[in-house]
Formats: structure tokens, sequence, C-alpha cells
């Protein structure tokens, strides 16, 4: 067991500040977000009466002041609209497994005229054909590139059942504001396998920068972890003992507060083991050194070696970092080094996401705060009158129902029993003395007051104010106040009822999409070709290897990764019959005439479709492809090959004899050309005859 002394470590200082900061990132954390987070989780899954408390009802931030006399109602209550929304939008918004779509950035297409190349030129025809020939490489590696990838995140996504996970931190982001997935790499118990994944961590043990005012500004975040402390020691290399030593010799150390000293204890009074709670620190400004206020040794550890983007975890009670232990100062600055980097490189796509191994949800955000806004912090003080009248009103209607009787005292006794023994809502008076007057005279009021309607009017406007706000409204939940007039009506209110939850869906999309890109990156940095190859085959090991060796700033910027649209989203069938069947007012008839043609792909698409969005089995509507042709008998390509091959031999052929005779009629013409020219020779010698 190791059990040096505090003052030992160097880096003592830096753990220091760190916890430092990190309770000034709580107490900015509370102030901008985590106070109505609570207050939200509160009405969701807290007890019915949590509201009656004297803590929340006159604490900081309460409804009543601490000097109120205001009374307290018998029957206590609390109206869950955070339920309903959790409900309604949750299974509209992820239900299924997302389908992963990775598309290459592929260089625009430009016709070679565009280039202005001389097309005389033969050396800059050569470049050019070469130049054609390298983008046709590099287009049919890259889509090979993005059916690797695809097929394994498709594979990776179910293997890890992401959707319990994704539905998890939806519910958070819905009931609290943000929700988030933190990308890790898995092994299983045998070591034999590894793979990325991404678990749901809650955002209340999630920390970020206080000083930023955007994401895009934020310097560090770090992530609360409380885990067994033997397993902690392994993950981190530590020697068996350290972390108890440690926890047993320094939780009562001097610069502690109390609440420090609590927690100390808490973490190591765990029901089955001792528990130690740490935080996960990843910083994009350096290893801690750079604190305001830090007074770490630099002469002699040279901090700036370790880069910007540096990896700590810190806890209460132990003066070292748990991934820097004294001893492993000891190993060099190499070691040191590795020791010092994030477990994920995630800051390499800082440029195209955010830069951290973490994928925030949020549906709203405030200007100027990296904290967002929950669904019901802009209704909290509704919410909260809500349930303030409705116990009252329960209260209200329990002495509304009572019915008071008066009895003189002096009745029998056979009376009295009858009476008070009733199971009836009324309330017995007893009245020892009518001196002479009548009961009416003796007692005034023996009915409560008429329920007034009023007070429900008020409670009903109020409730559609927050329904309004929140997005609950009445067609949601499939239910409407009036008879809707025309089809034109229902269509403009269920395109209106559908903004919000679109919006949302678009959002989950976006998240989605950001965290498979970075389940994408882990896995390149970390799966070697031969467990990808389990999933991808052995061509695809071989394009894995490529990427891993071309580098995975590559992957991240030359890739487009997105969830197919509405392949998280629980199928609205009635719209998908409604689309098809438009879709087929067009489209039927010619994917009729294909089917007859012998193409009937469209025709059994369509029909796969249709039954699919009825439940329906497709098989007896689809059209069987035709026989393959005989490998005997020419193809129709084939076939016409041959016949355009006979009109070329025929048309050789006939410009041959054509050329032929004209050959004979030009002899011919010669020849009769010679006779005519011998019948004149032979004329002019007999004129000339005659003259001699």
């Amino acid at each position: 067991m190791n059990n040096e002394a505090p003052t030992e470590h160097p880096f003592k200082s830096i753990v220091t500040q760190w916890l430092s900061k990190l309770k000034i990132a709580k107490k900015v954390k509370d102030e901008r977000f985590g106070k109505a987070a609570a207050e939200a989780m509160k009405f969701y899954a807290g007890n019915h009466d949590f509201m009656w408390s004297e803590e929340y009802a006159s604490g900081s931030g309460g409804f009543l002041s601490k000097n109120s006399m205001a009374a307290m109602p018998t029957f206590r209550m609390t109206v869950n609209k955070p339920f309903e929304a959790v409900a309604l939008f949750g299974p509209a918004l992820y239900m299924r497994n997302p389908t992963v779509q990775v598309s290459p950035l592929l260089p625009p297409s430009i016709p070679d005229e565009a280039l202005g190349i001389d097309p005389n030129d033969p050396y800059m025809m050569q470049q050019l054909q070469v130049m054609n020939q390298q983008e046709a490489i590099q287009g049919a590696m890259k889509s090979a590139d993005s059916s690797v990838i695809s097929c394994y995140l498709n594979w990776l996504i179910q293997e890890q059942d992401l959707k319990v996970a994704s539905r998890r931190t939806i519910t958070e982001a819905i009931i609290k504001g943000m929700g988030i997935l933190w990308i890790e790499m898995f092994t299983n118990r045998a070591g034999d396998f590894t793979y990325p994944r991404a678990v749901h961590v809650s955002v209340d043990d999630f920390l970020q920068d206080p000083d930023a005012e955007y994401v895009e500004d934020v310097q560090w975040i770090a992530r609360r972890c409380v885990h067994p402390v033997n397993l902690v020691e392994r993950k981190y290399g530590l020697k068996p003992g350290d972390l108890k030593g440690h926890l047993q010799s320094y939780a009562a150390q001097g610069n502690m507060d109390q609440r420090d000293k609590e927690r100390v204890k808490r973490q190591k009074q765990g029901q089955s083991f001792d528990l130690i709670e740490y935080y996960e620190i990843y910083s994009k400004n350096g290893f801690g050194d750079r604190l305001k206020g830090n007074s770490a040794e630099k002469s002699k550890y040279n901090f700036e070696s370790f880069g910007d983007n540096c990896y700590l975890a810190v806890a209460h009670g132990i003066p070292f970092p748990l991934n820097m232990p004294s001893w492993a100062l000891a190993e060099g600055p190499e070691q040191m080094f590795m020791r010092s980097q994030w477990p994920l490189p995630m800051w390499v796509d800082e440029g195209c996401g955010n830069g951290w191994p973490c994928t925030r949800l949020t549906f709203y955000e405030k200007p100027k705060d990296v904290w967002p806004m929950g669904l019901f912090h802009a209704c909290i003080g509704e919410l909260r009158f809500i349930n303030w009248c409705m116990s009252f009103l329960a209260d209200k209607v329990a002495a509304s129902s009572t019915t008071y009787i008066a009895q003189a005292k002096a009745a029998g006794v056979e009376i009295q029993t009858q009476l008070k023994g009733g199971l009836a809502p009324y309330t017995v008076l007893e009245i020892s003395e009518m001196m002479g007057k009548s009961i009416n005279d003796v007692v005034s009021f023996l009915q409560a007051p008429n329920f007034s309607v009023d007070i429900w009017n008020m409670v009903s406007q109020v409730m559609n104010m927050i329904d309004k706000r929140t997005g609950l409204t009445e067609l949601l939940y499939g239910i409407t106040s009036s008879q809707m007039r025309s089809a034109k009506e229902a269509e403009v209110k269920d395109q209106n009822i559908s903004v919000r939850p679109d919006d949302m869906a678009g959002r989950v999309e976006d998240w989605m999409s950001e965290t498979t890109l970075k389940l994408a990156e882990a896995a390149l940095w970390n799966v070697d070709p031969q467990g990808a190859g389990a999933v991808v085959g052995q061509k695809g090991a071989m394009v894995w290897n490529r990427m891993q060796t071309s580098g995975i700033d590559q992957v991240v910027r030359n890739y487009s990764f997105r969830i197919e649209a509405g392949s998280t989203r629980k199928p609205n069938k009635e719209n998908r019959v409604r689309q098809l069947q438009e879709l087929g007012q067009v489209a039927l008839p010619v994917m009729q005439q294909f089917a007859m043609s012998g193409v009937p792909g469209p025709w059994n698409a369509y029909m796969q479709e249709s039954a699919k969005a009825m439940d329906m089995d497709a098989t007896p509507f689809l059209v069987e492809p035709p026989p393959p042709p005989d490998p005997n008998q020419p193809t129709p390509e084939q076939q016409a090959a041959q016949l355009e091959m006979q009109k070329t031999q025929m048309e050789m052929e006939a410009e041959q004899a054509k050329t032929q005779m004209q050959l004979q009629a030009e002899q011919m013409k010669m020849q009769m050309e010679g006779v005519k020219t011998q019948q004149n020779m032979e004329q002019d010698q007999a004129v000339h005859k005659q003259e001699m």
C-alpha cells in the first residue's frame, strides 16, 4: 500500500485548484440551470406532497415568504405536467434504433469543356485523361469507405441497443432541459472484443467552464463518477490499496471543509463496495498549470509539453490526479505525456462538431449562456399556482360535501347514536342549552356555501396557459373540444400541431448524427481491422485499414454522417397510407407498364411499402420477375449487336458492289471511247486516200 504524504506529490496544488473550479462551476450551474431542473424533476418523480414541505415552499426561490402565515391545505396533491410531456413527446421523438447514412463529400462535376483545354493539344488532353481517372478512383474509394462505415455503425447501434440510452437522455432533456450521451470504449469481460458505445450520463453529473457564454468558448468539461475503489484502481493502472490508503489516511486533512469531509465519508460507505467519487476533467487549455491562482511547480515539470488538450481525474481526499500517481512520475516525460492525454481525442472534430467526448441534446437555448432552459422553466409559476389551487379545491370539495346537523344535547340517546354512527359526510353539532329559543335562532348557518364555478374557470385558464407554453394541446392528446368544419381546417390544425414535435424531432436527429460521427471516430481510433472485419468482412477490413492509415481527420471532414429522417420516430401509419395513395395516383400507371414490360421492381417496392403501412403481407401482390435468359441463347444486347454487325456488313457489301459497278461502267466508257477514236481514225484515213 502506497501511503505517501499529500505534500510529497508535486501536482497537489493542481488538484486543489481543479476541485475549487469544480465547486465554482457547480454553483454557477445551480443558479442558471440546476435548481429549475431539480424542481421539474420533483414534479415528475417526486413525492405527491413535496411542494408543501417547508424547505421547498419557504426556502430560497420558494412560493411562500419565510414569515408567511398562509394556511396549508389538508389534501395535498401535484399536477404532473412533466409526466404528460414525457409520455407524449418521448415516443414521438425516439422509438427505434436509427438508420445511419454515411455519404462521401465528392468534388463538383466539372465538364471538360469548361476547363478551356485545346482539344488539339495532345499533352493537355493526356493530363485531362489522367485527372479524370484519378477522380474516378478517389470517388470509388470514398464510396467504399462510406459503405464500410455505414455497415459498422448500423451494426454498432443494434449491438449496444442505442435506443435505451437515448430514451433516457431524451426523457431527461424534456424534463430538465438537457440530456447527454457520453462516448467511451467498451471491452467485454473476456477481453477479446472492443467497440465504442454511447452511454447516458445524467446532466446532474455534468459540469462545464463557468466563464463561457457560448458553447464554442467552453475550455473544459467534467463528468462526476462514483465507482468501487478497486475498479477505479484498475481503470487508472494504480496499485491495489493506493486509493484506499489515501481515503483512510486523509479523510480528515485540515484543508477540507465540513461538506468535503462528509462527502469523503459517504463515498467509503457504499452498500456493496467501498466507493469513491471522482471527476473526469477534459481540458482544452492545459493540464491545470494555467488556472488562475495556481502555484504548481513549473521548473521541474514542463506542463507545456502536455499540450493544450489534457485529461485528468481528481477526487476529494486524494492529493494527486488519479491518472498521475507519484510512482508514475518516474516513468519519464513520454509516459507522463500519454497519461495526460484524452482517452479519445475528440478534439480533432472541433471544427465539425463540439470537440468533446459527449453530445448534448437541448430544445431551448438561452442567449449568452451555455446552460439551456427547460421545457417547464417558462411556466413554473403557473405550475405552482395550479398545484396550490387544486389542493385547496380538494379541501373545498370535501367541505362543500359535508352536511352539518344541529341537535339538542338533551335529545334521546338512540337518536344521537344513529346520527353519530352514520357513515354519511356530515358533522353533528351538540347544543347544550336552547334557552327557550328555536334552533334557527341559536345556529344561523348549518350548510356550507355553494361551490363557485369561477374558481374552476380560473384554474382552467391557467391550465391552458401551461399547455400553450409546453405544447401539450388537446390535439396532441387526440381530442378536440369543437368539431372541425372542413377538411382544410383539419389539415391546417394538423400542420400547426406538428410544428413543435417536428422541430424537436429534427434536433434529436441532428444530435444522433453527431453521436454517430463520434462513434465512427472512436471505432477508427481503437478497433483494429481484424475486429472490424468480423462485421464488415475481409474486403471491408482492408478498407478499414486504409482509412486508419490515411488519418482520422480525413474521415471527419470528407464524409457526412446523417440519421435517416424519421428512422428513429414512431411511424404515423395513417399519414404514411395517405402519402402512398397520393403517390399511387401519379406513379401506379407507369409502374404497371414497367411490370408488364418485365421490370417489376418499382411495383413490388410500392406494394411492400403499402402493405407495411397497413400491417399486411405484401407477398400475394408482388409480381414475379421474368425468368433468367437461356445462357445458350443470345441476350437482346447480343442480338442487337449481331444485327448491327449484319447491317454494317450489308452496307459494306453494297458499297463494294456499287464501287465495282462504277469501275465496270468506267471501263465500258473507256472501251467505247477507244472504239470511237479508232473509227474516227479510220474515217480520216479513208478521206485522206480519196483526196489523194
